[in-house]
Formats: C-alpha cells, structure tokens, sequence
C-alpha cells in the first residue's frame, strides 16, 4: 500500500511542473517573435526542425485565436530549447 502511495506521489509531482508551466505562457506576437529568434539559434538540426514545426502550427493557431492550441505548440517548441 505505501509502494502505491509513493508512486502516486512520484507520478504527480512529476507531472504538476508541465500542467502549470503551459499557464505561464503567453500567446502573442511578441512571445511568438523571441521563441522563432530562440529556434533560428539552435545548433541541433533535429531540435530546430521540430521546435520549428511546432513553432509553425503556434503561429497557426495564433492566427485562428486558439490560445489553448497555441499554447501547447509553443510548449513544444520550447522544449529541449537549448541554443547552445
């Protein structure tokens, strides 16, 4: 019983920091200009070419105002979103 609560435990802290972090993000024209500088600086190739997908259908989803559908884009785009 206590190994299931752990894991329960584990599983929801783990979990908590994405739920939350999607909230902070703001969909907008300048929010959407500082993540493509972002993306263009990525040195990985692999990297770039998702962040840029996804950066491409936020930029949709903006246009078409659906904040939630953007948000989730420009998440995706942000990950792993280490220039260097």
């Amino acid at each position: 019983m206590l190994k299931i609560l752990m894991t329960t435990a584990v599983m929801v802290a783990l979990a908590g920091p994405s739920a939350f972090a999607l909230s902070d993000i703001k969909c907008n024209q300048s929010n959407m200009a500082k993540l493509e500088n972002d993306v263009k600086a990525m040195k990985d190739e692999m990297k770039k070419d998702y962040a840029s997908k996804e950066l491409t259908m936020a930029k949709a989803a903006l246009a078409s105002n659906d904040t939630d559908k953007c948000k989730t884009h420009m998440s995706n785009a942000m990950k792993d979103n280490d220039p260097m």
